[in-house]
């Protein structure tokens, strides 16, 4: 009786031990939830919408995408994702403000080494100095003088005093020795350039992919860039303008919160490579002016390190100190 007893206590365990299997077989068994942090229409949101449709094709599920702006740069949208259940059903689409300009700059309520998994990186964008159209500044030079003789009066706009553009512009208010006020919208790129269009702001820092099509449309007039812009080769750079230390791109990518399963990493990884390495895709990224450059979640992991440190470099040079 007892070696019976044995023998189904083993046969029951066996087959709870399939079933586990069988279950973590089964991710994604629902939409994928995918967290936009810097509102609807920002870079975020466009390369997400991009890869929606190949994502959706890979793994067989619905991305769905959802808004969690604020914080100034994606702090409070990461943030969500750091304290999500890690079972893969809630990720986010995440620039390296959140990860290596924040922290240095500001407390953040998360670990940007610890509370995160890295699942795959799109590539870079250029920050891009701009103004209105009808503004009267057609060079660089003439905005920095009129910036000159009015010290601490012309405005600039940006996502966030500790994003990339925030940074960039304490970084011209250095080396251009001029006193741009930073004007941050914490709600993303989208209220940002309204308030430029508008003649709210006098001019704006932003991710280049934001921006084309208002210089496109002719509403807008890039100044400088942090690197060279494949869609108006006439627009100098910073480091061409004598200004160098003016570089800072931003780059996006798609992160869970700590401790994914093996699971769901196995499925996703090879899914967001997929979607990135597409033609069609890729296409449509450098379209809007992205510069498309994979990298899997090792070399992400080592990129957020080594680029944490390179900005504490940074504020240190500059003499940038935290909030």
């Amino acid at each position: 009786m007892k070696k019976a007893l044995v023998i189904l206590s083993a046969i029951f365990f066996a087959l709870g031990c399939a079933a586990t299997a069988l279950a973590q077989e089964a991710y994604p068994s629902k939409p994928v939830k995918v967290v936009i942090p810097l509102g609807p229409g920002s870079g975020n949101d466009v390369v997400t919408r991009i890869l929606s449709g190949s994502l959706e094709k890979e793994l067989k599920t619905q991305i769905a995408v959802e808004y969690k702006a604020g914080g100034g740069g994606g702090v409070v949208g990461a943030d969500f994702v750091a304290k999500s259940k890690p079972d893969g059903y809630t990720l986010g689409t995440l620039n390296n403000s959140v990860f290596t300009f924040s922290p240095v700059f500001t407390s953040v309520p998360y670990d940007p080494f610890k509370d995160f998994t890295p699942i795959a990186r799109l590539g870079a964008g250029s920050t891009v100095l701009v103004v209105n159209a009808p503004a009267p500044w057609k060079t660089l030079e003439e905005f920095l003088e009129h910036a000159r003789r009015n010290p601490g009066k012309v405005t600039c706009g940006t996502t966030g005093a500790t994003a990339v553009g925030g940074i960039s512009l304490e970084l011209l208010n250095v080396a251009a020795g001029v006193k741009l006020v930073i004007v941050p919208y914490k709600e993303g790129s989208g209220p940002n350039i309204a308030a430029l269009l508008g003649g709210h702001i006098d001019c704006a820092m932003q991710l280049w992919p934001i921006l084309i099509n208002q210089v496109r449309g002719g509403k807008l007039r890039p100044l400088a860039s942090a690197s060279p812009l494949k869609e108006v080769p006439q627009v100098p750079t910073f480091a061409q303008k004598g200004l160098p230390a003016v570089n800072l791109e931003v780059w996006f990518g798609f992160y869970g919160p700590a401790n994914l399963p093996k699971n769901a990493m196995a499925k996703l990884v090879p899914a967001f490579e997929k979607a990135l390495r597409e033609p069609e895709n890729v296409a449509k990224l450098e379209k809007i002016g992205w510069r498309v450059a994979y990298e899997g979640p090792q070399e992400m992991a080592e990129r957020i390190k080594k680029e944490f440190s390179a900005v504490q470099d940074i504020a240190k040079k500059a003499g940038i100190k935290p909030e």
